[in-house]
This record gives C-alpha cells, sequence and structure tokens, in this order.
C-alpha cells in the first residue's frame, strides 16, 4: 500500500430484512433504501475505520450482511 491519506468513498451495503427509519441514526450519514425483503444502506464513507464500524453494527444488531460494494466515483 502507498503512503498518504485515506481518501473516503461511496459504499453500499445491504442486509436482509427491512429496517424501520428508527434504526437510520445508527448509519449516521447512510441513506437506507427498503425493497424487496432488504435493506440497502449507500452513503460516504470516510475511511474502513468508519466502515467496519457500520459492519460491526450490522453484526451486533444480528442483521445478515448480503453485501458491501465500493461505488465507482463518477467523473
Amino acid at each position: 500500500m502507498g503512503s498518504g491519506a485515506v481518501k473516503s468513498a461511496t459504499y453500499r451495503l445491504a442486509v436482509r430484512g427491512e429496517l424501520d427509519e428508527r434504526f437510520a441514526y445508527l448509519f449516521n450519514g447512510l441513506d437506507m433504501e427498503r425493497t424487496r425483503g432488504r435493506t440497502v444502506l449507500t452513503g460516504q464513507v470516510i475511511d474502513q475505520a468508519q466502515l467496519h464500524g457500520f459492519i460491526e453494527r450490522i453484526e451486533e444488531l444480528g442483521l445478515e450482511l448480503i453485501s458491501v460494494e465500493q461505488l465507482e466515483e463518477e467523473s
């Protein structure tokens, strides 16, 4: 890995189940979209530590993580 600052990126995390809006504060900064039995969380993640924090929170809630995807930046 090269040296330098870690750049933020946009991520999409999908979990099984449709989360209620009351869970939104746990994923501060991520948009929640519920559809077809799953919830998709999308937004800017500042670094790997924040990403792992979101993933740990999903595990703590007993949710099934379906996918984690880093979205391509638009030029």
